[in-house]
C-alpha cells in the first residue's frame, strides 16, 4: 500500500472524524473502540493508556489507543468529566454477515450536557444542557434549560445579563451553548458562575435553523418570545445534532418565570452554602440537612426549591398545607416513605425508552416503580382529609398507568439482564412461541449432554468433555493422556496446551440444530422486547404525571419528617415587610454541634419601622451563624418548608443579598476588598425595600477610617434610600451611633463574658452595643504567645487613648475629613515613658501560661525597649 493512501476502514474513520471533528471519536473495531491520530494521544494522556501505532515500522506515525468496548462507559464517563465531547461511531450490522467491509456510522456523540447512562449522571441532581440568547445590545435576555435524560425542555426571558448569572447560577449547568453577537464580551461573565462546566461559543441561528429544530414543539414554541424561541432552538438544535438516529424525548416547552422566585444571587448562594460547602464538605450544607426524600426525582425537585423559593403566598402556603398534612398524619408519612422507598428514576427510565437506549433492567425498574406508586397512590386515597385533594394534588380516579405495570409485570423475570444480548428477559409463560423454542435449546442441551456420556462409553475416553465457545462453537476436548484412544474419523479442530479439540459429523449436525434453535430463541425475544418498549413509548406523557405527583409527596413527607424530628415550626408567610423569627436556629450549625449545644436567637425587624440592626460583638461570639440562620429561615420559609424556629412570621422577600466572609478571587486577580466591594456593589444596585440583606464586617479590607467610612455610607444608604430589612454585623463601634440618628436602625451585641483574662461566648443576642471586642482575648483562645498577648494588650490600651490630631480619638458621630490615620507602627503617646509601657506589658502577662522560652524572648523585648 503507498504512503498516504487510505484502506476502506480507515476511510470511514476520516468521513466520521470529518463530520465530528470537535469529539473525541470512539470507533468501533470488533470487541474494541479505537482512537487515531490525536484523539489517540489525547486519550492516552487523559484516560491513562497505552499508545501504539498501525505502523510498527514507525511508531511515532499514525498512532492509536483503545479500549474494549465492554467498559467503554468508564472511559467515556472520564472524558466527559474532563469537558470533551465523545462520538460513538458503531457497527451497523454483525461482521460474521457482512461480505466486505462492515458498514459503520456515528450513532451518538455524548457530551456533558447530554447524558443519559446512569453511570456518568448523578440521581439527585439535574443534568442541564442551557442554551442562552443575548441580543439587542443585552436588551433580550433568555435561557433554555434541556435535560434529556429526563426530557424536561424549560424557558425563560430575564431582565438582564445579572439576572441570567442567577438562572444559571440556580440551574448549574454541565454545558452552556453561549449566543451573541459578541460573546467574548459576555464569556468572562459566564465562567464566573460557571467554573464547573463546559462554555461553548454558538454560531448565529439561521431562520431555517429554528423550524427545524422546533419541530413537533411548534404550538408551544408560539408563546415564546424571540429571545427564548432563539434560546429554545440552540439546545435542540445541539441535541439533534448529537443524537442523529433518534428522535429527542422532549414532547413540550414548559416555561418558567424567574421573576416569580425568591432571587438568591450566586454569591449569596456560597456564602450561605445551600447546596455546596466552601469547604468541600457536603454534610455541611442546608440542602443535606433538609434532604431526606427517597426518590431521584423527589430529591431532584426540593433541590429545585430550594435554590428558587416562591414569591407567591398562595402557592407558597399549599406547600406547607402538604407538609403539615404528612406531619399531622406520621402514621402514613412513615407507610408512604416505605412505599416510595420502591420507587426509582422513571423520568430517566422513560427519557432512555423514547431514545431507544432502555435496557431490560430500566424495564424492570419501572415496573417496580410503577408498583409502588400505586401503593403510595392507594395509601394516600384512603386517607380521611379532606386537604388531600388539594394540597397533595390526588385526584379521587389518579392514573397509576396500571396497564403498563400489569404488562411489565406478566411479561419481565424478577431480575432481567442489564445487556438484552444476555437473553433470558422473559417468564416462560409470557409467550408460546418463545416458551417453544426455549424448549428446543433446553432439549439440545440435554442431547449434548447424552453424546458427550454415549462418546465416554464408546471410547473409555472418562475425561472427554464436550464444550461450546463463541469463536470455534461446539467440539470436542481430549487430554494429552487420552489421545491414543482417539477414533479416526474424529476431525482435528484445535491443538491446545493440555490436550486437543475435535469434531465429528453427528457433533456438528446436532450443534446445527441447537444454533438454529437459539437464533429462533434470540430473534423472537429481541423483537418481544420492541414491543415492550413501544408500549411504554406510548405511555411515556402519563408515567411523568404520575412521577411529577409522586416526587411532590416524597418532598412533602420528607420535610415533615424533618420538622418533626428536629421541631420544626410552621412559619407564617404574608405579603407584609415584617420578618419576625422566635428562637431561631440554624438550621446546618445546630446539626452539627453536640445536642443541646445550639443557642437560638429571637430577630424582628421591618422595612416599614426597624428595618436595620448594627450588631456587635467578640469573633466567634456567634454573629455570623445569626446572620445566615435568618437568610436561611426565610429561604427554608418561602421554599415551603417548616423552619428551626418556636415560630415564624415572614414577610415576602424578593432577593436575599449577602456579603458574608473574606475571600481573594486570585483566578480574576482580585484582592479580598476587591471582592468585597464588588459583591457589596451588587447588593446596593439590586436591593429593595422587600429585599433581606445580610453584611458581615464591610470594609475591613482596607485602612481603618476607609473602612469605617465605606460600611457607614453603605448602611446609610441601605436605611435611607433603599429602605432594606437588614443585619449588618461590625466590628466598627463607631457604626452604634447611626441607631441615635435613625430611629429605623436599632443596636443588638452577641454577649460574652470574661473573667481573669478569660472569655466565655454565651452566643446569646442582646439589646444595646457591644461594650469591648474580645480581640485579645479571642487571640489568647487561638494560641498565640503569652508574650504577644501582653504585647497586644499593652498597645490596645495605648491604642485607646491615643490623641490624634490633637484630640483624643473616642467615637465619632461621623467619620470627619482629615482624621489622620492610626499609625500602628509609630510609639503611641500613653503612656509617655517606656517605663510605663513596659509596666503594663508586665501587668498584663499570665505567668501561669508563661512557656520558659516564651518568658526569655519576653524579658529580651522588654529589656530592648527600656534601652
Amino acid at each position: 500500500m503507498a504512503k498516504g493512501k487510505l484502506t476502506p476502514v480507515m476511510q470511514q474513520h476520516a468521513a466520521a472524524k470529518q463530520a465530528y471533528p470537535d469529539a473525541v471519536l470512539f470507533f468501533r473495531l470488533g470487541d474494541f473502540y479505537e482512537m487515531f491520530g490525536d484523539d489517540a494521544v489525547l486519550c492516552a494522556r487523559v484516560l491513562d493508556l497505552t499508545l501504539t501505532s498501525r505502523n510498527k515500522d514507525n511508531p511515532d506515525e499514525s498512532p492509536m489507543a483503545g479500549v474494549p468496548h465492554h467498559a467503554a462507559h468508564a472511559y467515556i464517563g472520564r472524558l466527559l468529566h474532563a469537558g470533551y465531547q465523545v462520538a460513538i461511531c458503531e457497527q451497523m450490522a454483525d461482521p460474521k454477515l457482512v461480505k466486505g467491509i462492515v458498514p459503520r456510522e456515528v450513532v451518538r456523540v455524548v457530551t456533558p450536557g447530554l447524558v443519559t447512562a446512569d453511570e456518568h449522571l448523578k440521581a439527585r441532581e439535574n443534568n442541564w444542557l442551557a442554551g442562552v440568547d443575548i441580543s439587542g445590545d443585552a436588551r433580550q435576555v433568555a435561557i433554555a434549560l434541556l435535560d434529556i435524560s429526563t426530557a424536561e425542555l424549560r424557558v425563560a426571558a430575564v431582565i438582564d445579563v445579572a439576572a441570567l448569572l442567577v438562572t444559571l447560577a440556580q440551574a448549574a449547568p454541565r454545558e452552556v451553548l453561549l449566543g451573541s453577537e459578541d460573546p467574548a464580551l459576555y464569556q468572562a461573565a459566564l465562567e464566573s458562575v460557571v467554573r464547573k462546566t463546559v462554555l461553548r461559543e454558538d454560531p448565529a441561528l439561521l431562520v431555517e435553523d429554528e423550524a427545524l429544530a422546533l419541530r413537533g414543539l411548534e404550538n408551544d414554541a408560539k408563546l415564546l418570545s424571540a429571545a427564548e424561541r432563539r434560546a429554545a432552538c440552540r439546545v435542540l438544535r445541539f441535541a439533534r445534532a448529537c443524537n442523529p438516529r433518534e428522535e429527542l424525548p422532549v414532547r413540550a416547552i414548559g416555561r418558567f418565570e424567574p421573576s416569580a422566585t425568591l432571587v438568591i444571587d450566586p454569591s449569596a448562594q456560597r456564602h450561605l452554602e445551600l447546596v455546596e460547602s466552601n469547604s468541600g464538605d457536603r454534610k455541611a450544607t442546608l440542602l443535606s440537612v433538609i434532604d431526606e426524600t427517597l426518590t431521584p426525582a423527589g430529591a431532584r425537585l426540593l433541590r429545585s426549591r430550594l435554590l428558587a423559593p416562591l414569591t407567591d403566598v398562595p402557592s407558597i402556603r399549599r406547600r406547607q398545607d402538604g407538609v403539615e398534612l404528612f406531619r399531622v398524619h406520621a402514621g402514613v408519612r412513615e407507610q408512604l416513605r416505605s412505599a416510595l422507598r420502591g420507587v426509582n428514576d422513571m423520568e430517566r427510565v422513560v427519557s432512555r425508552v423514547l431514545l431507544r437506549e432502555a435496557s431490560p433492567k430500566d424495564l424492570a425498574a419501572l415496573r417496580d416503580s410503577l408498583q409502588a406508586s400505586a401503593q403510595a397512590v392507594r395509601l394516600l386515597s384512603s386517607l380521611d382529609d379532606p386537604a388531600v385533594e388539594e394540597s397533595l394534588a390526588l385526584s379521587p380516579d389518579e392514573d397509576i398507568v396500571q396497564d403498563v405495570e400489569a404488562e411489565l409485570a406478566a411479561a419481565l423475570v424478577e431480575r432481567p439482564p442489564a445487556l438484552a444480548k444476555e437473553g433470558a428477559i422473559f417468564q416462560d409463560s409470557y409467550d408460546p412461541q418463545l416458551s417453544e423454542y426455549e424448549t428446543t435449546r433446553k432439549n439440545g442441551a440435554e442431547l449434548v449432554v447424552a453424546l458427550e456420556t454415549r462418546l465416554k462409553d464408546k471410547t473409555g475416553i472418562s475425561t472427554l468433555k464436550v464444550r461450546y465457545t463463541r469463536v470455534f462453537g461446539w467440539y470436542l476436548e481430549v487430554t494429552k493422556s487420552a489421545l491414543k484412544k482417539v477414533p479416526k474419523d474424529w476431525r482435528r479442530k484445535q491443538t491446545i496446551a493440555n490436550g486437543e479439540r475435535y469434531t465429528l459429523d453427528e457433533l456438528d449436525e446436532l450443534a446445527e440444530k441447537i444454533s438454529l434453535a437459539e437464533d429462533l430463541y434470540r430473534s423472537r425475544e429481541l423483537e418481544l422486547l420492541r414491543t415492550l418498549n413501544e408500549t411504554v413509548r406510548g405511555a411515556a406523557q402519563r408515567v411523568r404525571a404520575l412521577t411529577a405527583k409522586v416526587a411532590a409527596w416524597d418532598v412533602a413527607a420528607a420535610l415533615a419528617a424533618v420538622a418533626h424530628r428536629f421541631d420544626y415550626a410552621r412559619p407564617e408567610v404574608h405579603d407584609g415587610t415584617a420578618l419576625r423569627i422566635r428562637d431561631g436556629r440554624h438550621p446546618v450549625v445546630e446539626r452539627l454541634a453536640a445536642a443541646g449545644r445550639f443557642v437560638p436567637n429571637d430577630v424582628s425587624i421591618d422595612s416599614e419601622t426597624e428595618r436595620m440592626w448594627i450588631i456587635t460583638g467578640p469573633n466567634m461570639a456567634g454573629k455570623s451563624t445569626f446572620l445566615r440562620q435568618v437568610a436561611l429561615i426565610t429561604i427554608l420559609a418561602q421554599m415551603g418548608s417548616f423552619v428551626p424556629a418556636s415560630s415564624a412570621s415572614i414577610g415576602v422577600v424578593d432577593r436575599v443579598l449577602s456579603r458574608v466572609g473574606a475571600s481573594d478571587d486570585l483566578a480574576r486577580g482580585e484582592s479580598t476588598f476587591m471582592v468585597e466591594m464588588r459583591e457589596t456593589a451588587q447588593i446596593l444596585r439590586y436591593a429593595t425595600a422587600r429585599s433581606l440583606v445580610i453584611l458581615d464586617e464591610i470594609g475591613r479590607g482596607t485602612s481603618t477610617f476607609d473602612g469605617l467610612a465605606i460600611a457607614w455610607a453603605v448602611a446609610e444608604h441601605l436605611d435611607t434610600a433603599l429602605r432594606s430589612r437588614a443585619l449588618f454585623a461590625t466590628h466598627y463601634h463607631e457604626l452604634t451611633q447611626m441607631a441615635a440618628e435613625s430611629e429605623h436602625v436599632r443596636n443588638m451585641s452577641v454577649s460574652a463574658k470574661e473573667r481573669d483574662g478569660e472569655i466565655a461566648f454565651l452566643h446569646r443576642l442582646i439589646d444595646g452595643a457591644a461594650s469591648r471586642s474580645y480581640g485579645v482575648a479571642v487571640a489568647k483562645l487561638a494560641g498565640l504567645p503569652e508574650s504577644v498577648l501582653a504585647r497586644a494588650a499593652a498597645l490596645l490600651l495605648a491604642f485607646e487613648e491615643q490623641p490624634t490630631g490633637g484630640e483624643t480619638v473616642r467615637v465619632p458621630l461621623k467619620p470627619r475629613k482629615n482624621l489622620n490615620q492610626l499609625d500602628l507602627f509609630a510609639a503611641p503617646s500613653v503612656p509617655e515613658s517606656r517605663d510605663q509601657e513596659v509596666l503594663a506589658t508586665l501587668r498584663a502577662v499570665n505567668v501561669e501560661r508563661l512557656a520558659p522560652l516564651d518568658a526569655l524572648q519576653l524579658m529580651a523585648q522588654l529589656k530592648k525597649r527600656l534601652s
